[in-house]
């Protein structure tokens, strides 16, 4: 599922068609990624109107049309946002395509687990205005951590990190990333998070996530090369701190890559 920078990478592929009209409006009548969305209604607020403006927030992307029309996109598991020729044809797994004077913006989506929503309004809406704090604010304070440590003492931090009610935008592996560098099992209780590992864990969630930002989400591709995210895909892969060979096992429902010899599981 696409994380912060991937999304943000994302949204950037459609920033060639700010200021620009939509001519014309595909909309691909059997995705399932109008959930309680009416795709007339969609292509009645998009046809004629300006791109204005393109923001993310976490997982979420968020377009302004003038006629204070505003586009909320979820990618899900698969989804992205692409561009190509005016003359493009949509395709089998396009959710929604934008046909402007000199691109078309295409969302394309395989698998169908992202979702829009349309807002009408001057101000944007409230499912994007109600958003918890990015981890990218500056008001994201490590104060966030620790409540969220106390509040779910007994669950683990790797399902903790992947809450977006505290963590808008980190995914699987971001979560991988962060727990290795602050070198905590990702199978630690909250309730035995030490205040030094509360102050590691908070340093390493803004330093991958600001990493990811200046990456992948301005270049796509992958993070650095000294990142564990080159090496945690598939079984096999070696520690590049220790050279240790890594574990993957389900831990809170997701596969969970993590460095023994680093990493030691508190008794």
């Amino acid at each position: 599922m696409p994380e912060l920078a991937e999304v943000a990478f994302a949204c950037r592929q459609w920033n060639q068609g700010l200021n620009k009209f939509v001519k014309s409006v595909y909309v691909n009548p059997n995705s399932r990624v109008y959930r309680d969305l009416s795709q007339e209604k969609v292509v009645s607020a998009l046809v004629g109107a300006k791109l204005s403006s393109s923001a993310t927030h976490g997982k979420q992307i968020l377009l302004k049309f003038s006629r204070n029309h505003w586009l909320g996109i979820h990618l899900g598991m698969t989804g992205n946002l692409i561009s190509d020729e005016p003359s493009y044809f949509h395709q089998k797994h396009d959710a929604l395509v934008l046909y402007q004077g000199t691109q078309s913006l295409i969302f394309k989506d395989p698998r169908q687990f992202g979702r829009m929503r349309l807002h009408t309004g001057k101000t944007p809406p409230l499912w994007w205005s109600g958003l918890p704090l990015s981890v990218l604010d500056p008001k994201f304070k490590i104060c966030i951590l620790n409540n969220a440590l106390i509040r779910h003492s007994k669950r683990t931090i790797k399902s903790l990190l992947l809450d977006q009610r505290y963590f808008q935008g980190i995914g699987n592996w971001m979560a991988d990333e962060v727990l290795w560098r602050a070198k905590i099992h990702p199978a630690c209780r909250c309730s035995k998070i030490s205040p030094i590992e509360s102050t590691s864990l908070f340093s390493e969630i803004k330093m991958v996530s600001k990493g990811a930002m200046k990456s992948v989400g301005k270049h796509g591709g992958d993070p650095p090369k000294n990142w564990l995210f080159h090496v945690r895909w598939k079984d096999g892969g070696h520690c590049p701190i220790t050279g240790a060979l890594l574990i993957r096992e389900d831990i809170g429902g997701r596969t969970t890559c993590w460095s023994p010899k680093l990493q030691r599981l508190k008794p």
